[in-house]
C-alpha cells in the first residue's frame, strides 16, 4: 500500500521536547542579574511559541519595569538571556513520552522526518543531539533558517521544494496554533498535540486534522 504521507514535520518545543524548565531558568537567571522579578513556569509557558525574541519581550513586559533600562541595557539583558539558554539548552529539559521510540519507528518505515521550529537556529541541533535523535531528521529548520517563521507557510514550502513533494504528501505535527496555521496555510494536514504549549488554549480550537494526547498515536495516523 502506498503511504498517504512521505514527509512528517515536527515542531520542537512542546512537541518533541519539554523545554519549559530550561527556558524559565534562563529567563529568570537574566532577570535576576538586574533585579527583575522571577516569572513562574506556568506563566513562561504562555509566552512560548513565537521564538526567543518574543518570549523575552513578553517576559519584560510582564515585569512592568522596562522603562527603568536604556536601550543598550535592554539589548545586553536580551543577550544574557540568550547566553543563559545556550548554557541550559538541555539542562533539565526532557523528551515527552514515546517520542524517541515513535521517531525511530517512523524513520525505519522510510518516512522523511524534519524539524520546523521558531527556536533560535543555533540551539536546534544541540537539542536534537543531546537527546540522541539528530540522526533521524533529514532537515532541521530554526527561527533564522529562512526569512519567515511559522505561522507563515514558507518553512513547509521549503521542505516540499527540497524533497520534491506536494503539500498533501506532508503531515505536520505541533502543539500550538502557529503549527496548525502553518500547516493550513501550506495546504498540508496537521496533528495537534494536547500536552504542549498553546497559550493555555485547547489545540482543538485551531482545528487540526487530527488531535492526539500521546505522541505514539502518530503511528496510527500514518498507518490509516
Amino acid at each position: 500500500m502506498t503511504p498517504k504521507f512521505k514527509l512528517i514535520g515536527f515542531d520542537l518545543d512542546g512537541t518533541l521536547v519539554d523545554s519549559l524548565p530550561d527556558l524559565a531558568l534562563s529567563l529568570n537567571s537574566a532577570f535576576a542579574e538586574v533585579g527583575l522579578p522571577q516569572a513562574p513556569e506556568e506563566l513562561v509557558l504562555t509566552w512560548i511559541g513565537n521564538g526567543a525574541d518574543i518570549l523575552f519581550a513578553r517576559g519584560l513586559e510582564w515585569t512592568g519595569r522596562a522603562d527603568e533600562f536604556s536601550a543598550e541595557q535592554l539589548a545586553q539583558l536580551k543577550r544574557r538571556f540568550g547566553q543563559f539558554y545556550g548554557e541550559n539548552v538541555c539542562n533539565i529539559s526532557k523528551l515527552y513520552p514515546n517520542v524517541k521510540a515513535t521517531l525511530e519507528k517512523l524513520h525505519a518505515q522510510g518516512y522523511i522526518l524534519a524539524v520546523v521550529t521558531n527556536k533560535p537556529t543555533k540551539h536546534v541541533q544541540p537539542v536534537l543531539h543531546a537527546f540522541g535523535i539528530d540522526h533521524l531528521f533529514s532537515e532541521a529548520l530554526g527561527g533564522q533558517s529562512l526569512p519567515a517563521i511559522k505561522p507563515h507557510p514558507a518553512p513547509l514550502y521549503y521542505l516540499c521544494g527540497k524533497f520534491g513533494l506536494y503539500p498533501h504528501e506532508m503531515l505536520f505535527v505541533g502543539d500550538s496554533k502557529n503549527d496548525i496555521l502553518a500547516a493550513q496555510n501550506a495546504g498540508c494536514q496537521s496533528v495537534g498535540l494536547t500536552y504542549g504549549y498553546n497559550y493555555n488554549i485547547p489545540i482543538r480550537d485551531s482545528k487540526p486534522d487530527y488531535v492526539c494526547d500521546d505522541f505514539a498515536e502518530i503511528l496510527e495516523i500514518v498507518g490509516e
